[in-house]
């Protein structure tokens, strides 16, 4: 490992991104370091003032094949990749050529240009660099030698420990500064294959898999405090770490699972005001109806106990009735319990104020925008990476495509509330029951609420769970759950607590005596033909 100083004497700089160039190279040519550079990234330099020597001056060929080749000469790798040893510095001087001691440089932006809509092959093509990413990997291998600055955030340490060493760096930031480039190097890598995958329309997934992303923030710790942890966002793709934290304390690893937990649930709702409580990536509660205040208050009666330190998630802004409802008044005795985190599109400043003097000021406000756009489903477990599609839930079914195999047939409000119901039991781990009802006038549910949601390893477990959770409220009620009755014994479970319909996938080898079952209790099914397990 180098742990030696050596001084910067040349750089070579040939950048994209030229935020902080200009006072960059100032501080390096008050250094006394020689300034070679390129096209753009030349003019800039000389914009400011500041003397550069030209390519043409160190190496054979000027810029070619329209900016094609650059930088790719043997006099400007043999300079890079130049070991200080005898031999080396002999060829060098051989063939009168100066060792580069620093080389500045980033990418064309190919990250930027696939995520366009309309990005063409042509284009995308056209946006991978060459040139720098070649440079950058030999600066970085022969880092004993060389410092390799690949980013604008760099510039500003670089020239504090330039000053602070009369112009040189140690081995230790030269070796942090190749890792990092090493880092940039394979993230741009897998940015092409990935990108350019997307003109294959979608025909299957490819041979290799790679993800690339870049640390968002280190975590307190994991799960427990006996687990390590941090938190990295997708490079390329927008998601819930671009959301902003409007108030409270930092997030924790736990937190960040709830978050997105949460959010996920109302996805599908974007015509209604709906609103979610969570708890440990569960759903507590949820409704929707005309107002978000409303939707807020019928989701926490579903479960009000289960909501304490949970999640509180809404797809409306957040006026000051509801900030009023969410999370504990300190020091007083009402209704509401405490809350740990609320997301929601936007808040009045009124809202803002209501929350923000609630729970000592410990609760975590989050201003989500926009859903991620990255393609996939990813799990991880025992080191195996799983690829799935992800589930749409703007994809939904409808009552003309329910089967209706029993006697009695759901009303058209019963309908509503099963189609709402079984959006939600799409969002409870398998095995899920959602007890739900809802209010229906001049044709339109305009309010749907959750009695109980239950997930258990047996359909019956989860059924008992439910149903525990809604208690009285059942009779009347409705029911989804997100796999077929393996057993009729569910059924008669949803019976005995007056439950009038139930939606379900159907297909058991035992859907005749379900089907029998809910006859003799006057239950009325609804079959989907498609199961909605989420693992």
């Amino acid at each position: 490992m180098p742990e030696e100083f050596r001084k910067v004497s040349t750089a070579l700089i040939s950048v994209y991104r030229k935020q902080g160039l200009a006072e960059f190279a100032s501080n390096l040519n008050r250094l006394g370091v020689n300034i070679i550079s390129t096209g753009g990234t030349r003019a800039t330099i000389e914009g400011a003032g500041i003397p550069v020597k030209r390519l043409e001056e160190v190496a054979r060929f000027p810029e070619m094949l329209d900016g094609r080749v650059k930088t790719l000469q043997p006099e400007i790798l043999a300079a890079i990749l130049a070991r200080r040893i005898p031999d080396h510095l002999k060829q060098l001087e051989n063939f009168k050529i100066e060792p580069i001691d620093m080389v500045v440089c980033n990418f064309y932006p190919f990250e930027d240009t696939i995520v366009k809509p309309n990005v063409t092959y042509e284009d995308a093509i056209e946006n991978i660099d060459i040139g720098g990413p070649s440079m950058v990997r030999a600066a970085a291998k022969n880092h004993e030698s060389v410092a390799v600055v690949t980013a604008p955030k760099l510039y500003e340490p670089i020239v504090e420990e330039l000053n602070k060493n009369r112009g040189a760096l140690s081995g230790e930031t030269r070796r942090r500064l190749a890792e990092e480039a090493f880092g940039m190097v394979a993230a741009y890598d897998i940015a092409i294959y990935n990108g350019l995958n997307k003109f294959k329309g979608g025909q299957g997934f490819p041979e290799k898999f790679y993800v690339s992303a870049t640390k968002f923030q280190d975590a307190k710790y994991g799960e427990n405090p006996s687990q390590r942890a941090a938190v990295y966002k997708l490079d390329g793709y927008t998601g819930m770490l671009d959301w902003r934290q409007i108030f409270g304390d930092s997030r924790s690893f736990n937190n960040h699972l709830d978050i997105g937990h949460a959010y996920e649930i109302l996805e599908g709702f974007d015509n209604v005001a709906a609103a979610a409580t969570v708890k440990h990536g569960n759903i507590s509660g949820f409704a929707f109806a005309p107002t978000a205040a409303e939707a807020y208050q019928l989701a926490h009666e579903c479960d009000p106990q289960a909501d304490y330190g949970g999640a509180a998630v809404l797809n409306r802004r957040v006026d000051a009735e509801t900030a009023k409802l969410i999370g504990k008044n300190t020091g007083t005795e009402d209704k509401s319990v405490y809350t740990e985190i609320v997301i929601a599109p936007g808040y009045d400043e009124e809202a803002l104020k209501i929350l923000e003097a609630k729970q000592t000021k410990k609760m975590r406000i989050i201003e989500a925008t926009q859903s991620s756009n990255y393609p996939l489903d990813l799990r991880f477990i025992q080191g195996t990476l799983l690829v799935q599609t992800p589930m749409d839930y703007h994809k939904k079914i409808n009552a003309q495509s329910l089967e209706y195999p029993t006697k009695l047939r759901p009303s058209e409000a019963d309908t509503a509330k099963l189609l709402a119901a079984w959006e939600v039991v799409r969002k409870v781990e398998s095995n899920g029951i959602v007890i739900g009802n809802g209010r229906y006038e001049n044709g339109q549910l305009t309010h749907f609420w959750t009695l109980g949601v239950g997930s258990f390893r047996k359909r019956n477990g989860a059924t008992k769970i439910a149903l525990d959770n809604a208690g009285n409220r059942a009779k009347g009620a409705i029911a989804a759950s997100d796999g077929f009755f393996p057993f009729p014994d569910s059924v008669e479970l949803l019976g005995q607590a007056g439950i009038k319909s139930v939606i379900q996938p159907g297909g058991s080898i035992r859907d005749e005596a379900v089907i029998e079952t809910a006859n003799r209790l006057e239950i009325a099914i609804a079959i989907t033909h498609e199961r909605a397990f989420k693992h």
